[in-house]
């Protein structure tokens, strides 16, 4: 098939040329809007969940969401700080009377209409309201921003907006800061380094085309995606982070191998080259799309998002740099080397560089026990911070440092410890109408189990309207609710036929482990008799859900992903003892990058350079992204250095010569691509939203870890040590290689 298509591409460059160009135009039109049209939410509910449940019911039921937005007011210089003064009061009812004639603006609280303390803070110089919108399509983003748009400038109060729809569209602001600018940070940074590795200003050039082709596809490919399906605006630093750096890689593979036909003299060098690197890219990029697209497994909508990002992003890099880039290597051939460094002093280093790696090789090969224990040794040492991994779901501390809605929840949660704004949401179903007598008692028996509860501080709902009301005092408002506007007001609120509303206020934080274990303590009640089913929803019992699923459904992500690497390897090599070493280097690797990410992000260190603020906790999100990324990452490099050692085996018939000769040949390649996607990797980590800072360094460490420690050291020792036995299968599986193989039926097996 390669050599078919290298011939193709040979007799037809201009072909591929102009499609590609005319797709890159028409990406670059349509995906310019591409973060306007994302979907804001991240997507962590599960869908089915009892948490899912209970939020169903209150927006399909109700009407109503869980989060509103929060109002943070304070008085600027001039107007009096004290809230309880008529000044003050008078300039918050006016924003408020503004927001009433809003048609976004669904109901606004108040604590001059209710009169709680809890939205009064203890030195009495702010306050706040809760405003109620609509969520749409685009998850009341419109709503917000108009909201915000009409709040800007309100002369004489300091209004700050906070609460999970804030966060929402300033996380997507933030990304649509931070994507354009670590975009051009990592072509500014991979231009000298290119001109470095390549000695050629041409040569250096081609990378850097295929990964902006990479970029612009990918990104239009993806708003094609969400039209279709809701995709979380995270995704988009996934396609580019990905996309750019495995573009790069995969460039640097093609056109090294390119000129190194060239220097050979090989008159078919297009067809050579995609026949060995060309393969090698294809089977690199099916193994991390395939690896990637496991994340479907999982049953968040975020893992969904994150898998065909990634997928779409590896499948562009892969196709440009085995379609594209050959293209342009065919009409440029000997003219790739124009606008060279210095011939000798070029030539002077590549002859030194293969000749250390060739010494060094042999070096690990003599020593192969020794380097392959201590290496392992290394890698478990740098794995010892998991012994205290603590998992947990992100909180404000992840939104970057500053940004509005977190300066709000940081000052309610310091000012209003009482405010208890992210309830625990129940939706109860009664046997008949929840205000009648039957559904009455049962609620009210329900809610004194649940003040009961250690750690409940108030529960609200239709039988919890004052304390000093009996059972019998609730069921004579609710038969004539005329008569009593109190209990008019609980039945619109709290009622809806056969479904009542409870909300129930804690003092645990909402993001503690107090809080989730509130939420299954209350999930594990014996119903009353009058309900039938109660579900319980709010923030903790969304994160109770969360992590179960990450939980139950992570070991069958990992089985598919090894399962999955494994029929690619041996489809690639012809072995299946390769793959199992691929599989178990890749596992140490692992270890090393997570005790790194522990250290870093749970622990604290390098917080102050990094820029964010440590949570004492892993996001189970990141380390699930990560393994997934960083564990088809590594068998990217794998497939490289194995692909050039079964080419020398063939070739030579001596494994420990074939070792040597093949990374002689790949060692000083994957070591420039470890530097060129560690800087697209290191550049994205400048972001200031946390969750991509954190993959993005995560992956850093990985690729850094595997492609010095674990491919140059452990790869060759393992390889020595196992001698003729890699490239060893059972014979009906070889018959499938070889039907799937054809080239290889008449090369001799080592």
């Amino acid at each position: 098939m390669f050599q078919s298509l290298g011939r193709l591409i040979e007799r037809s460059p201009w072909s591929f040329i102009i499609m590609a160009v005319c797709l890159l135009g028409l990406s670059a039109y349509y995906g310019r809007d591409t973060l306007q049209r994302l979907n804001p939410a991240p997507g962590w509910e599960i869908q089915g969940s009892d948490s899912a449940h209970a939020r169903a019911a209150l927006r399909e039921r109700f009407g109503r969401d869980e989060t509103p937005v929060i109002l943070l007011m304070r008085a600027k210089q001039g107007l009096d700080a004290d809230v309880d003064a008529p000044a003050f009061r008078q300039a918050v009812q006016s924003v408020i009377q503004g927001l009433t004639r809003n048609p976004d603006v669904r109901s606004v609280e108040s604590y001059y209409d209710s009169g709680e303390a809890r939205l009064r803070n203890a030195a009495g110089d702010m306050t706040f309201a809760l405003v109620w919108l609509p969520r749409g399509q685009d998850e009341g983003v419109g709503a917000f921003q108009r909201l915000r748009a009409q709040l800007a400038d309100h002369g004489q109060l300091d209004i700050k907006l906070g609460g999970e729809l804030a966060t929402y569209v300033e996380m997507r602001e933030a990304l649509e800061r931070d994507v354009p600018r670590v975009e051009w940070l990592s072509f500014l940074l991979l231009i000298p380094a290119l001109i470095w590795v390549f000695g050629s200003l041409v040569a250096a050039a081609l990378p850097l085309v295929i990964g902006g082709c990479t970029v612009v596809m990918g990104t239009a490919l993806l708003k094609a995606a969400g039209q279709m399906t809701p995709v979380s605006v995270y995704a988009t630093h996934v396609v580019s982070m990905l996309g750019l750096g495995l573009a790069i890689d995969y460039g640097l593979f093609i056109v090294s191998r390119f000129r190194e036909e060239l220097a050979r003299g090989n008159e078919d060098a297009i067809v050579t080259t995609l026949m060995t690197a060309g393969r090698t890219v294809a089977f690199s990029g099916t193994t991390v799309a395939a690896s990637v697209l496991c994340l479907f497994l999982l049953p968040q909508r975020f893992f969904h998002n994150m898998a065909l990002a990634a997928a779409i992003g590896v499948s562009v890099a892969m196709l440009t740099a085995v379609l594209v880039l050959p293209a342009l290597l065919a009409l440029l051939g000997g003219r790739i080397e124009r606008l060279s460094l210095p011939p000798l002093i070029r030539r002077q280093a590549r002859r030194e560089a293969k000749r250390r790696w060739y010494a060094f090789s042999h070096f690990v090969m003599r020593r192969a026990v020794v380097v392959l224990l201590t290496t392992a040794a290394v890698l478990l040492a740098l794995g010892v911070p998991l012994a205290h991994l603590q998992l947990g779901p992100a909180d404000h501390k992840s939104l970057p440092i500053g940004v509005e809605s977190r300066v709000v929840q940081e000052t309610i949660e310091r000012e209003f410890p009482d405010a208890h704004l992210i309830p625990l949401v129940l939706v109860a179903r009664t046997a008949g109408p929840a205000h009648q007598d039957a559904g009455l008692a049962a609620l009210h028996a329900l809610s004194q189990e649940l003040r009961a509860l250690p750690g409940v501080s108030r529960v609200v709902g239709l039988a919890t309207l004052d304390e000093t009301l009996s059972l019998e005092d609730y069921r004579l408002m609710y038969a004539y609710p005329a008569d009593f506007p109190l209990a008019a007001a609980a039945l619109d609120q709290f009622a809806r036929g056969d479904r009542s509303l409870l909300f129930v206020h804690y003092t645990p934080p909402p993001n503690s482990d107090a809080a989730r274990d509130l939420a299954e303590r209350i999930r594990a009640l014996p119903l009353p008799d009058g309900i039938t089913t109660l579900h319980v929803g709010g923030f903790p019992a969304d994160q109770v859900d969360y992590m179960h699923a990450l939980r139950t459904g992570v070991h069958w992500v990992i089985a598919a992903i090894v399962l999955v690497v494994f029929i690619l390897l041996f489809l690639m090599l012809g072995s299946v003892v390769l793959p199992v070493k691929a599989v178990l280097a890749n596992l140490l690797s692992l270890t090393a990058t997570f005790g790194g990410l522990v250290w870093i992000f749970q622990d604290g260190h390098l917080s102050d350079l990094l820029g964010f603020t440590p949570q004492g906790q892993l996001d189970g999100t990141v380390l699930v992204l990560i393994f997934a990324t960083a564990f088809s990452l590594a068998i990217d490099y794998e497939v490289f250095l194995l692909s050039r050692v079964k080419e020398a085996s063939l070739a030579l018939g001596d494994d420990t010569e074939a070792v040597a000769t093949g990374i002689q040949k790949s060692g000083p390649i994957i070591t420039s691509a470890v530097l060129l996607i560690g800087l697209v990797l290191a550049s994205f980590a400048t972001a200031d939203a946390v969750f991509m800072k954190a993959t993005a360094l995560g992956l850093l460490i990985s690729v850094v870890v595997d492609a010095t420690v674990v491919r140059m050291l452990l790869v060759p020792a393992t390889l020595k040590l196992l001698g003729a036995w890699n490239w060893w299968a059972p014979r009906p599986l070889m018959q499938i290689y070889r039907c799937l193989n054809p080239e290889e039926r008449a090369r001799p097996r080592p």
